[in-house]
C-alpha cells in the first residue's frame, strides 16, 4: 500500500491544480476515439445490469460523470483530493462525489456493478497495484466489470509542474501483461486489452483493460 506520505503529497498536488485541471479537461473530449469506444462498451454493459451502479475510482473533477450518466448509470465519484471533490461537486451538482482512496473506497462489499479506473493508478507503484485491484474486486458484485486505463510501459517519471502549478508527483508506467497477471490474482478475468500508440500530446503508449469478476460458483477466488 502507498505510504500516507506519498498519498498525502498526491492529494496536496491535486488540491492545488483542481481548478485548472477541470478547466483543461472538462469532459471526455481529450480521449481518443478508441478510448471512447472502450468506455462506451463498458458503460453500455453496466447499464444492462439490475442496479446500474458505477464507481468512478479516482474521479478527479468528475469529467467522466456525464459520459457514464448518459448511459443511465447510477454514478458515484471517489477521489483522494478533497479539492478535486469540491470542484466536481460544483461542476456536476446532481452527482455524488466522495473523498476517498482507491485502496479504501467508501463503498460496501459487492455494491457496484462497474468500476471505472481511468488513469487513477498512474501514481501507484506497480508492486503496490495488487492492493488497489483487490479493493476494486471487493466493491464489485459477481459479474461486475472493471475498466482500467493507464500509461503502458516500464519506469517512473517525476513531475514538477502540471496544469500551470509547481507540484511534486511521481507517475508510474504499468506493463499490460503484468497488470493482467495481477488482475487474475485478484480474481478477475481479462476480457479485452487495448494498447495504442501515443498521440502527439502523449509521451507513452496507452493501455485499457476490460476485466470481469466471475459469477458466484464459477471459480471466483
Amino acid at each position: 500500500m502507498r505510504s500516507s506520505g506519498s498519498a498525502g503529497r498526491t492529494a496536496t498536488a491535486y488540491d492545488l491544480v483542481a481548478a485548472t485541471y477541470a478547466a483543461a479537461l472538462p469532459d471526455d473530449g481529450f480521449e481518443a476515439p478508441l478510448d471512447r469506444a472502450m468506455i462506451a462498451d463498458f458503460a453500455g454493459r453496466v447499464a444492462r445490469t439490475t442496479r446500474c451502479r458505477v464507481i468512478d475510482a479516482g474521479s478527479g473533477a468528475g469529467r467522466m460523470a456525464p459520459v457514464l450518466v448518459r448511459h443511465g448509470l447510477q454514478y458515484t465519484g471517489v477521489d483522494l483530493s478533497q479539492g478535486m471533490v469540491d470542484t466536481a461537486r460544483v461542476d456536476h451538482p446532481d452527482q455524488d462525489f466522495l473523498q476517498g482512496s482507491v485502496t479504501a473506497l467508501p463503498a460496501p462489499d459487492g455494491s457496484a456493478d462497474g468500476v471505472l479506473s481511468w488513469y487513477s493508478v498512474i501514481h501507484t507503484d506497480p508492486d503496490e497495484l495488487p492492493v488497489v485491484l483487490a479493493e476494486f474486486a471487493r466493491v464489485l458484485r459477481p459479474d461486475g466489470l472493471l475498466l482500467l486505463g493507464f500509461q503502458a510501459g516500464r519506469g517512473r517519471r517525476e513531475i514538477h509542474r502540471a496544469y500551470g502549478h509547481d507540484v511534486a508527483l511521481t507517475a508510474f508506467l504499468h506493463e499490460p501483461c503484468a497488470v493482467q497477471r495481477q488482475l487474475a490474482d485478484a480474481g478477475f478475468t481479462t476480457e479485452a486489452t487495448l494498447v495504442r500508440r501515443p498521440r502527439p500530446s502523449e509521451k507513452d503508449d496507452q493501455a485499457i483493460i476490460l476485466a470481469a469478476l466471475p459469477a458466484e460458483g464459477s471459480g471466483r477466488r
